[in-house]
């Protein structure tokens, strides 16, 4: 089971073994010698009280017993035979260790019942001699046969207890590292550094904390300075590019020239196509969400443009889909990437189906194409992979890569299915609750 995997649930059943073993051992060793002094100090009273009915029983004389027998006013004795409630309880350690001592004091008992309740209850000892049995109560204060309930009832309270404070105590002990768990997901998830926050729990959880919340501050850094170098870079290779093509257009059209010319512009397309993606993964990590976007309508009027002719749009959700944080820009990049790329490595029809699942929105596009080879799903997210049908078609292998770094700055997660025929990218974004 996956509960009795977790920190806490280890945490928690090692306290509970370690009670119920000190509880039993406590409890075995305290009651045990709380029963022999009982014994050692009752049992000379009881022998006493009980001499003449063991002496009428040695002669063979019918016992009688009177109905109250006080012997220093610390013995009642009743006569027998014991009621029907009466109870052998030979679990109770004071009634153990009692007929053990009447026994070694010599007094022939044979066996012991109790009746009454706890506080008022009658021992009943079966005195023997020979052939000859008689029965005679004890009346004082001992347990009687509710003791079990009282005891179960009261061992059943305790445990709860405990059980209460031992989860408690165990959350508060787990607690610290499942918040860093999440950090360390959510840091994985989104790339965004956790919230500075108190660390909590012993002193090596808050130094491990302490210590992941600089490594990701660290990480952030390195990432802004590397995307903003990226993007400066494709951003300053764009203006020669664009003067090659320029300086190529521009040759004579003379014989040989031509097929060169024509070389030279395609290379540079290809370069310029390389340099768009570099800028669109810089902004996909950079742009600012500050915007409150309705991811239905942003769709609606995308696919209205006429851009994408052949898109079939099944929207499900009866009202908006807000997204909050967000930006407007970004979702419409992210969404036109997907689009590009069901046109040019699959086929039609294309279909974008958009819906609300409890707190999500889930938007899914799906081509029907010939999907993607087994296998190949997961390294179809790392940047310029390119699937195995796909590698003599102009492209950068950035475009999904791209995509799923725009869906975790906004919260969401990315997921590639096999549609047989053909990929569907489903995307799932948090909602934000309605204006």
């Amino acid at each position: 089971m996956k509960w009795l995997d977790s920190l806490f649930a280890r945490i928690f059943l090692l306290q509970l073994a370690a009670a119920l073993v000190l509880a039993v051992v406590f409890a075995v060793l305290l009651f045990n010698e709380q029963a022999s002094i009982f014994a050692r100090a009752t049992a000379p009273l009881w022998v006493s009280a009980l001499q003449p009915v063991r002496q009428q029983l040695a002669r063979g004389e019918p016992p009688r017993l009177p109905r109250t027998q006080t012997v220093t006013s610390l013995v009642e004795l009743q006569p027998g035979p014991p009621p029907d409630d009466a109870r052998v309880m030979p679990l109770i350690p004071r009634y153990r260790a009692l007929l053990s001592e009447l026994r070694a004091q010599g007094l022939p008992v044979a066996r012991l019942a109790v009746s009454g309740r706890t506080g008022r209850a009658t021992t009943w000892l079966e005195l023997q001699d020979g052939d000859k049995r008689v029965w005679v109560g004890v009346r004082g204060m001992l347990e009687g046969p509710d003791i079990r309930r009282r005891g179960t009832l009261g061992f059943v309270i305790a445990l709860l207890v405990f059980v209460a404070g031992a989860a408690w105590l165990s959350r508060r002990i787990a607690r610290p590292l499942q918040d860093l768990q999440a950090s360390v997901k959510a840091f994985a998830a989104t790339g965004r550094p956790p919230l500075p926050a108190d660390a909590q729990g012993p002193a090596e959880v808050r130094q491990l904390t302490r210590q992941f919340a600089e490594f990701a501050a660290q990480r952030t850094q390195q990432d802004e300075a590397r995307d903003m170098m990226l993007a400066g870079i494709s951003h300053d290779l764009r203006s020669p590019l664009s003067r090659i093509r320029m300086a190529a257009e521009l040759l004579p059209d003379a014989p040989g020239v031509r097929d060169k010319q024509a070389s030279i512009v395609r290379n540079v397309q290809a370069a310029d196509r390389l340099v768009g993606a570099f800028l669109d993964l810089a902004r996909a990590s950079a742009e600012p969400l500050d915007e409150r976007v309705d991811l239905a309508a942003l769709t609606r009027r995308l696919l209205d443009s006429g851009d994408h002719e052949g898109v079939r749009l099944e929207l499900l959700a009866a009202g908006p889909l807000w997204l909050q944080p967000a930006s407007s820009a970004a979702l419409e990049r992210l969404l036109v990437n997907l689009l590009d790329n069901a046109a040019k490595y699959g086929q039609p029809p294309v279909v974008v189906s958009l819906q609300a699942r409890a707190t999500q929105a889930v938007l899914t596009v799906r081509d029907h194409g010939a999907g993607i080879a087994p296998g190949q799903m997961d390294a179809l997210r790392k940047a310029f992979f390119r699937g195995s049908h796909d590698r003599g078609l102009p492209g950068t292998g950035l475009g999904l890569a791209i995509a799923e770094r725009s869906v975790q700055r906004h919260g969401g997660e990315m997921t590639l299915l096999d549609a047989g025929p053909g990929l569907a990218v489903q995307l799932r974004f948090p909602l934000a609750a309605n204006p």
